[in-house]
Order: structure tokens, then sequence, then C-alpha cells
């Protein structure tokens, strides 16, 4: 897909998801309203709802760990964007959850990103945002918008080719999960030999970590609150700019 004469989100990928739950009436109200400020056409994802998940397919898909219902859930929704891009022979596509914020410059700088997508070899991922105010290592010196070797930090907000999605379900369809989305993600996709990409300027953030909603899956994070959150991810986005912050290391997958 060419990216060189596109004015139009929906001109630089084949198909947008949007993964929520149907009860989460705030939250899809807030992504129609970003949608709608870019311009985005876009599909949801509601299958797997939390509630609604088939015991013989949790049984089917997940070992015992520590997940609960919504990572659980999750995990199955990404996984429903994956098969969709194979099934329908969907050259890439670009994933957000349902609590991204995206900057005011989101269209050029994604215009940017899949100009340089389009030189990447099949196989591959492309993380929009920057986690808890995380940044891949060098990206204020590199030379081009994309940024190669960040692990994920987050799922938020994700663009990957047909390549990288028949790899994840090739590996699911001989293992059993153990791991939240993000995750599964990246351990799968560095078995797999599927690059990430970081932009060197992020242009998504999460609402659940800026303060805009609470946490829909992080119990720590609701037991401290909104305000909470805001506060420590405008500290944490200023010392970032001002004083150097977290990066993240292409040997190293951040714990969080």
């Amino acid at each position: 897909m060419g990216a060189a004469h596109a004015t139009r989100i929906n001109d630089l990928v084949d198909a947008v998801f949007v993964v929520s739950v149907r009860r989460f009436a705030d939250r899809i109200e807030h992504m129609r309203g970003e949608m709608a400020r870019f311009d985005i056409a876009f599909e949801w994802v509601f299958d797997f709802d939390p509630d609604a998940i088939d015991p013989e397919l949790i049984a089917r898909t997940f070992a015992p760990s520590d997940l609960g219902p919504g990572h659980r859930s999750l995990v199955l929704k990404h996984a429903a964007t994956w098969r969709a891009c194979v099934e329908r022979r969907l050259g890439r596509v670009l994933v957000f959850e349902d609590d991204v914020v995206l900057a005011p410059g989101f269209i050029e700088a994604f215009g940017q990103a899949m100009r340089e997508a389009d030189r990447l070899p099949p196989g591959y991922l492309i993380y929009l945002g920057c986690g808890d105010n995380r940044y891949v290592q060098a990206s204020a010196r590199a030379a081009t918008l994309l940024v190669p070797g960040g692990p994920l930090s987050a799922a938020d907000a994700i663009v990957f080719d047909r390549l990288a999605a028949q790899r994840r379900l090739d590996w699911m369809a001989g293992h059993r999960v153990t791991r939240p989305a993000d995750w599964l993600m990246r351990e799968v996709d560095q078995q797999c030999a599927t690059p990430h990409f970081w932009l060197s300027e992020p242009v998504v953030e999460q609402g659940s970590m800026n303060g805009r909603f609470a946490s829909s899956l992080d119990q720590k994070r609701r037991r401290r609150g909104r305000w909470y959150a805001w506060l420590r991810y405008r500290w944490s986005k200023w010392r970032h700019r001002n004083l150097g912050g977290r990066v993240i290391r292409a040997d190293r997958p951040e714990q969080h």
C-alpha cells in the first residue's frame, strides 16, 4: 500500500479497528469523538466481552495463569483483529484501544510513518504511543520518524501488516496463552522475528494512563484514582522532556 499521495488515515491502511467493551459507554462516546475529529472510518471490536466468552474457548486458548477475565478478553479481541487482517487479506491495519487520545498532528505524523513503513520488509509492528511515558532509546537523535528496536510497551495504538498477524495466529495455534495482550505481542513477535518500531515523537496517549479514564485492568491504578494518574503522568512527561526519562532498550523489555 502506497502512502505517498494519501490525505486521510483510511487511505494509509486497509482497516481501522477500535477494541472496546459494549458496556463502556464513556469510552465508546470518547472514541466516536476521536475518530470523528480526524475523519477516521473504523470498525468496533465488541466480540469476546469478558462476560460473554465461551468457557471452552478460554480452556482452549489459555493456560493456567494470573490473567483475569478482562485480560483474557483483551487478548481475544486483539487476536480478532489479527484474524480479520489475514482472512480479509488486508495489507496492514491500524488498531486502537478505547482510551486513546490522538495528538493534533496525528494525521501528518501518521502519513510520514506510513510512507516510511512502505519501505519496510513484510512483517512488522509500529507503535504510535509512549506507554506510561516510556520512549525508545535514541529517539531524539533519530533521522527518521520510525525508530527500530523498541519492544512494545502497550497495545493502545498499533499498526501491523498481514505477515505479522499471520505469525501470531500460527503461534497461537500451537501454544496456549499466559500473557496479557501487549506482553503476548511483544514476546511472540520477538520469537517470530517481527520487529517493532516506535515513533521518534509519539502521537498517542493512553487515557487510562493520563487520568482521563479509570483503568479497566490495573487494580493499583484504580485504587490510586484518576487525580493521582493525572499528576503522575504529567510529572513523568515533564521529566522526560526536561531531564531525560524512561527509555525502552531493544534488548531489555520494560516491566510494568
